[in-house]
């Protein structure tokens, strides 16, 4: 008998074996030569051995690991019971039960030919006192030949499985390192080394040779320690490692039958398990990884051994809807205690680190970890700035959309009627809470936001290692993006109040836009301000409704001595004037003789500059830094604002904002308990 009963090759379709689990061909290779040393007279002095054969058999310096080929085939030896009659008939049958026992799907073999293009196999075994030789190739064809069995000589058990032609995708994710490799193969056969009666398992790649059961006793066994627990009547075991190396993250593995099938990533449940852990006394630091058994787990795992059935399984019943969500759940929770000393100094780590970077960085969140503390308990441990941020940032649109989620409930429950037993004020005035104490934290956030802004412009403004200025397109991007228009980009992209708090209100705007292109004006002019400000109209009919005011901001340069913004703003307005009206929005517009004019120029106050501001009838401020007046024939009035003067008022304007978030002084602090006495 040699021929499968069924199509092989839609067999390996059916099955799935991600690249990240490259390794696992091999495994059950191991896995399946400990089973068969198991039941053979060595079981007390079973060996395994592992050949890792490379692409190239080039001699080299172990550290320098570029020179390493990669493993092109795995050739696994053992002195098991080997291929006699029984074990090679169930070879032969897909789904066999003849390990079952064992956990044994019958199809854990498939998962060699996933990896490799083909399986040869060489047994000498003792069968009714008679020693027999069987070699056969197991290919996605099938098993040849199937006259494969002859009397020899030996009477040494001897099993050899080849794995030949690694596929490449599975080649690239193998580490190329012997060394972890061996520690993957321990990692995954864990609870064989638990057990004390694990083979001696060795394995080569002809330049190096490492003993698992040796490393493991030197490394692991010390640190193994167990958790046993019960979910729904189901008990669980739980073993927990320190792995100095070998791996790179915490996790969680869930095995059945002995070895590991599924891996869950710990830092997702235990947010301090970011990095590796470190102790005073344990410089060198570890990774946790855990190992789940269970008979529940045994039951339910799939035919390959690759993931589980968390739904009902026969008459197993699942633990409560998938299990998977009560069970890794209660799991953590040991795991946390078993790690509590290390989590509490971490912790202790994290929450400094959060508060040291909210007080001298971004105050804005002081209400944010004042009023919700158990944001230190979800932020991952031991991020760079750029990701708390980002992180802080995800915990304050969560309250933003939960303080929301109420403000719906609350209206939802006046429509529906207050329940007699709900206190309708105690509702509201939860929900006003919250309002009050999310304000604070926006409030916080703009007025960082505002600082932040201001210290960029200021940098913009400084002169750059070449002796230059930086492009006029970098200030006017700062104040409000290029190319836009107020229909296309956030309010809060719009910083115009570095000029006047005034401009933030407005009923169209355009940056850096033709006229021609402007859709409230009817203008055939192909000049662009930088920025062109439509105020509200002064009615709303369907009659013609003139605009009230039109504002007309142009930058320039620090440096730039040749153009007068000046003359350009009138020829702007004279264009925008001689247009007709233009209907927007379901209103029509247009530009009347009462529609005034406010015009900034933001500039450099270079001689040529005061001369053209004198020329065009404006006045000196009085700090000296600016000029201001009204040209009547254009209904035109301008303010032309050094830069000095455009960062220092501005700095003024928000300084007590500044100060307040930024230098807060406890005599300043209004405590609204104390004055509702008053």
């Amino acid at each position: 008998m040699g021929n499968f009963t069924l199509n092989i090759q839609g067999q390996l379709n059916s099955i799935k074996l991600s690249e990240t689990k490259a390794l696992w061909p091999l495994f059950e290779a191991i896995v399946n030569s400990i089973q068969s040393i198991e039941d053979s007279n060595n079981k007390n002095c079973g060996k395994i051995s592992i050949f890792a054969q490379r692409e190239t058999d080039v001699q080299t310096n172990l550290i320098d690991n570029e020179n390493l080929g990669r493993f092109k085939s795995f050739i696994v030896t053992d002195n098991g019971s080997g291929f006699d009659s029984g074990n090679y008939e169930s070879f032969n049958t897909a789904y066999s039960a003849f390990k079952v026992k064992k956990g044994c799907k019958g199809i854990g073999r498939f998962l060699w030919l996933k990896a490799f293009r083909s399986v040869e196999i060489e047994s000498t075994y003792i069968e009714k006192g008679i020693s027999y030789y069987r070699e056969f190739n197991f290919s996605p064809e099938g098993v040849t030949p199937d006259d494969n069995v002859m009397p020899t000589d030996s009477i040494e058990y001897k099993t050899t499985v080849m794995l030949n032609g690694f596929d490449s995708k599975f080649q690239e994710k193998t580490p190329i390192e012997l060394s972890v490799v061996a520690k993957r193969i321990i990692e995954h056969c864990l609870l064989f080394f638990i057990s004390n009666n694990c083979p001696e398992i060795s394995i080569t790649d002809g330049l190096e040779c490492i003993n698992l059961n040796e490393y493991y006793k030197m490394h692991l066994q010390d640190s193994l320690h167990q958790d046993r627990f019960k979910i729904e009547e189901e008990t669980f075991v739980i073993y927990h490692l320190m792995l100095p190396d070998g791996v790179i993250k915490h996790e969680l593995h869930l095995c059945a039958n002995m070895h590991e099938v599924k891996s869950v990533d710990l830092s997702k449940y235990i947010p301090e398990l970011q990095k590796k852990i470190h102790s005073l006394d344990n410089s060198v630091g570890f990774y946790y990884v855990g190992y789940l058994t269970s008979s529940y787990l045994d039951s339910i795992v799939n035919t390959t051994r690759t993931d589980f059935k968390f739904d009902v399984v026969g008459s197993q019943l699942a633990l409560a809807g998938t299990g998977e969500e009560v069970l890794i759940p209660a799991t953590v929770e040991y795991i946390k205690g078993y790690l509590s000393d290390y989590l509490v100094e971490i912790k202790k780590e994290k929450h400094k680190q959060i508060s040291d970077f909210v007080s001298q960085n971004r105050p804005q969140y002081k209400y944010l970890l004042e009023k919700r503390p158990e944001v230190y308990d979800r932020i991952p441990a031991g991020l760079k700035t750029e990701r708390l941020e980002i992180e802080l940032h995800k915990e304050v649109q969560a309250w933003e959309t939960e303080i929301k989620e109420q403000g719906q409930q609350l209206t939802q429950d006046i429509k529906n009627g207050i329940d007699k037993n709900t206190s309708f004020s105690g509702l509201f005035e939860m929900y006003c809470s919250g309002i009050s104490e999310f304000s604070k934290t926006c409030l916080a956030e703009y007025v960082a936001r505002r600082k932040t802004l201001l210290d960029m412009l200021e940098q913009t403004l400084t002169i750059q290692d070449n002796g230059k200025f930086k492009r006029e397109d970098a200030i006017h991007s700062i104040i409000c993006p290029m190319r836009h228009t107020s229909d296309d980009m956030d309010f809060e992209e719009m910083n115009l109040w570095m000029i006047d708090e005034r401009l933030a209100y407005h009923k169209y705007l355009a940056s850096d836009k033709t006229l021609k292109s402007l859709p409230v004006i009817d203008c055939t002019s192909k000049k662009e301000p930088d920025i062109v400000i439509f105020d509200q109209a002064f009615a709303f009919s369907d009659d013609d409704a003139p605009l009230n005011t039109i504002t007309i901001i142009e930058f320039k340069k620090p440096d730039n001595k040749q153009d007068n913004p000046l003359s350009q703003i009138g020829k702007y307005i004279d264009a925008i004037r001689t247009g007709n009206k233009k209907r927007a929005n379901g209103m029509s517009f247009c530009v009347s003789e009462n529609t005034s004019f406010r015009c900034f120029a933001i500039c450099d106050l270079s001689p040529q500059m005061r001369e053209n501001s004198l020329g065009a009838g404006l006045q000196p401020t009085p700090d000296g830094t600016g000029y201001y007046g009204y040209q009547p024939g254009r209904k035109a009035y301008y303010e032309v604002i050094s830069y000095t003067k455009l960062l220092a008022d501005a700095k003024k304007r928000n300084q007590v904002l500044f100060d307040k978030l930024f230098s807060p002084k406890v005599n300043e602090a209004i405590h609204f308990a104390e004055a509702g006495k008053v």
